[in-house]
């Protein structure tokens, strides 16, 4: 019998036969795979607890999970870039995972090697021995080599967000462990990318900023929150930086005591169709009445140019909110005529107290704020924990307590993107932004407490009918006495201005004070395509104001098949106490959200079946995204 005529009799046991071989082959090809999950989950592991060590400011402790990291990859690595895996990476069924694997090993690497990165630039401009700032200025040859390597970090982590992209988890011997590995690595991986692809631009830009090829200006305006403009407080204090070659100079502050000048009448070219200009002539404090900084930055320089016949780069707006939280971060100043200022005690000393600062006494307030602009000045520029410092001052941003304008277009791009530019969403969804502007110059904004109740009708293309209730709650005590239409007035004379979601309809208005009802407007004003109405109140200490507003929303959510997703940006005015939200979603019926057990952070189910989220102080600029799915 020949050896054909054998294999063709016993084929089914040369078949098993032969794949009992290929699956011993593959099997010793894959003997370097065998250490690679348990590898990989400590690498995992170690990533996570240096972005949470870090997170914590706790660099030591960070860093050291980064070397732990950097031994558990290179193993992975090791393993994976084999020929055996090469190999198996293209045998069908088990070829997927195995990809899928080589890609995870990837992104690991690239996301451990950006740490490492960030290992070495963290002593160049944090910490003791930080040369970037020193003595107030900046150390171009020390940024120009923290910018390279930024850029070295951006070019990992997006190497590693499309590796990670690229892991398919679907193979159906390793698919849930590699798709839950993606996207444990993509909650990491993704918001660090996306910040440092936005902040791209001001890579290129900053040592220009910095005065890198010729000086640069930049005026400071100090806000005071307890008298409001839609943008933020009232500008009461002013001063201006120089800078030429990162070297840094403060020009004295200004206020109404010292210059008279800077804050007389006059005519300047506002920017085009902003509807808070006024053609008559006005005085640089009503240069921020715009609700975004773009408009009332840009509007605050051409006045501050003409007045000062110069000409400037850019504007940072601050106010003492934000002041007292960079004390909170990098402690106590210690002011002449203030003493020691704390987080706590800032505010306060500033802006409520009544009983020192009646109306003889305004000389000694304003000397007060004068001497605080450059010590804040000084505090960000001493390069003490600069890293601490920049978090807080993105804090402030967030809350719309500082702003930063520029005129030229990649600086504003990054302001933009890191959230300093004090801008109103441009969200087509739904949208809350109620703001308040004080018309009678007294500081009784420090008492206003704002609650605004949000209630969403849902239809199922996505419209709805919203209506939002604002209430101002004049806080102040009873007791307290001032004058009226001067500085103490504690009575709230103010506009309420409520910015509509794009394409709104208004249905109803209602406006009642403790007196009873009120003269409601409801004609509509244009502010670069977002709608608004604005209404007026007067309200004396333990008095409150309520306006409802009901209107249509032409896309207040999104339908996709049965998905009904609800989105709402919320832009918070920045006064002293923080706004207290309540939003209220009601969903057509036979709709609810798709994960009732699950909502996201924030969400609760009511009794009704509705999705409600709630906060007693809005911490900042706030996106609000919920899925509902049809049973029908």
């Amino acid at each position: 019998m020949t050896a054909v005529s054998l294999l063709r009799r016993h084929w089914p046991l040369s078949a098993l036969g032969a794949l009992a071989l290929l699956i011993v082959g593959l099997a010793l090809l894959a003997l370097p795979l065998r250490s690679v999950p348990a590898d990989a989950s400590a690498a995992q592991d170690e990533l996570t607890l240096a972005v949470e060590a870090l997170k914590a400011n706790d660099t030591d402790q960070g860093f050291d999970h980064v070397a732990n990291a950097r031994y558990h990859v290179d193993e992975v690595t090791e393993s994976t870039d084999g020929f055996g895996p090469k190999i198996l990476s293209w045998v069908p069924l088990m070829g997927s995972g195995v990809r899928d694997v080589r890609d995870l090993a990837t992104a690991m690497g690239h996301l451990t090697s950006a740490m490492e990165v960030a290992e070495e630039l963290y002593p160049q401009i944090s910490g003791d021995g930080s040369q970037l700032l020193s003595d107030g200025n900046v150390d171009l040859a020390v940024l120009d080599t923290s910018l390279r390597g930024l850029k070295s970090m951006t070019t990992h982590l997006r190497a590693a967000r499309t590796h990670l992209h690229d892991v398919e988890g679907n193979n159906l011997m390793v698919g849930d462990t590699t798709a839950n590995a993606r996207d444990t690595a993509l909650e990491k991986v993704d918001p660090a990318a996306s910040t440092l692809d936005n902040l791209s631009p001001l890579f290129d830009s900053l040592p220009e900023m910095l005065g890198s090829d010729g000086r640069r200006g930049y005026v400071v305006a100090m806000m005071n929150p307890t008298e409001m403009k839609y943008s933020g407080g009232s500008m009461l204090t002013f001063s201006r930086l120089r800078i030429n070659d990162g070297r840094i100079k403060q020009d004295e502050a200004s206020d109404t005591s010292t210059d008279q000048e800077l804050f007389r009448l006059l005519h300047w070219k506002r920017v085009e169709d902003n509807p808070f200009s006024v053609k008559r002539q006005q005085r640089i404090t009503h240069a921020n009445s715009a609700p975004s900084w773009p408009v009332s930055g840009e509007d605050t320089l051409r006045a501050w140019d003409k007045l000062q016949k110069q000409k400037n780069d850019g504007l940072i707006a601050v106010d003492l909110v934000a002041m007292a939280s960079l004390l909170k971060a990098t402690g106590p100043l210690e002011v002449e005529g203030l003493g020691t200022v704390t987080s706590e005690n800032l505010v306060p000393l500033i802006a409520a107290d009544y009983a020192r600062f009646g109306k003889n006494e305004q000389d000694e307030r304003k000397s007060l704020n004068q001497a605080l602009i450059p010590a804040f000045m000084d505090r960000i520029f001493s390069g003490v924990d600069f890293i601490t410092t920049m978090q807080a001052l993105g804090e402030s941003a967030k809350g719309r307590h500082m702003a930063l304008y520029f005129r030229d277009e990649p600086a504003q791009e990054a302001s933009t993107a890191m959230g300093f530019a004090g801008d109103l969403s441009d969200t087509e969804h739904d949208y809350i932004g109620a703001f308040t502007q004080n018309r009678v110059g007294s500081k009784a904004d420090f008492w206003q407490q704002k609650e605004l109740k949000h209630d969403v009708r849902l239809n199922e293309d996505g419209s709805a009918r919203v209506t939002l209730r604002t209430t101002i709650i004049n806080t102040g005590p009873t007791q307290l006495q001032g004058e009226f239409s001067a500085y103490t007035d504690p009575t709230l004379d103010l506009a309420l201005t409520s910015f509509l979601p794009q394409g709104a309809e208004v249905r109803r208005i209602k406006l009642t004070t403790t007196a009873g009802g009120a003269p409601a407007y409801r004609k509509a004003r244009d502010y670069y395509g977002r709608q608004f109405l604005t209404n007026y109140m007067v309200l004396d200490a333990q008095e409150e104001g309520v306006l409802k507003v009901t209107y249509e929303v032409p896309a207040a959510a999104v339908r996709q098949g049965d998905e009904l997703t609800y989105r709402l940006d919320i832009d918070p005015h920045p006064t002293v106490k923080k706004e207290k939200v309540q939003v209220t979603v009601r969903w057509p019926d036979g709709f609810a959200p798709s994960r009732l057990h699950s909502l996201p952070e924030g969400w609760m189910a009511t009794e009704k079946g509705h999705s409600r989220w709630k906060t007693a102080e809005l911490e900042g600029i706030t996106s609000l995204e919920l899925t509902a799915t049809s049973g029908r």
